[in-house]
């Protein structure tokens, strides 16, 4: 189990695959948390939840347009008590880049609230899986076409016996009165340039 650096204060506004969802490898969501969702489904109908890859007529798009390198899959997309969260990958083996998009419901009011929010979600994420995520530093970007703190760390991701170096880019925006997060996360080669690219692609939509 790995442990991530906590995110400071001031944020602004195939079979292979589907072992590596239940595992929880590669930042996905770990089963303890996919556990409680499902219950959450047989107490909420209106609930959306669908897990794994090529969800059909799923649009990945549907808060943030992106771009990522090479082929993509939809490795979740879930709405419940008005929370959005949608996760794309490449198709590696496992995914050497992960992107988290997603849109908090409108009771967690406030920064404080909805970073403390998103601190516990990328925690039990990483924790879940084989990224140990250290060095860390906050950088003034744009996205939606406005300013955010972005959150960078700096780490490796670990594949059986191979380690890889690898990077986590994480803000919060505003957008029409809602609050969203995007997470982009990428291991390999060049793991910053790559999650930079990314985001450097993302928009609001």
């Amino acid at each position: 189990m790995t442990q991530a650096a906590p995110v400071p204060p001031n944020l602004s506004g195939g079979s292979n695959t589907a072992k590596w969802v239940a595992l929880g490898c590669g930042g996905c969501l770990g089963v303890t948390v996919l556990a409680g969702l499902t219950l959450a489904f047989f107490i909420n109908r209106t609930m959306r939840f669908t897990v794994g890859p090529d969800q059909g007529s799923v649009d990945s798009q549907e808060l943030f347009t992106y771009t990522i390198p090479g082929e993509t899959q939809t490795i979740l997309n879930m709405g419940m008590f008005g929370m959005q969260m949608i996760q794309v990958a490449n198709t590696d083996s496992p995914p050497s880049i992960l992107l988290t998009m997603g849109q908090l419901p409108s009771y967690l009011k406030g920064n404080d609230a909805q970073q403390s929010f998103v601190e516990e979600f990328q925690n039990s994420i990483t924790t879940e899986g084989n990224y140990q995520l250290t060095e860390q530093r906050v950088e003034e970007r744009t996205l939606c076409d406005q300013p955010v703190s972005v959150v960078i760390q700096t780490g490796s991701f670990e594949d059986g016996t191979t380690t890889y170096n690898a990077a986590s880019l994480l803000t919060l925006v505003e957008h029409n009165n809602d609050a969203r997060f995007v997470w982009v996360l990428a291991h390999g080669d060049a793991p910053q340039t790559t999650a930079d690219q990314v985001f450097a692609t993302l928009d609001c939509r």
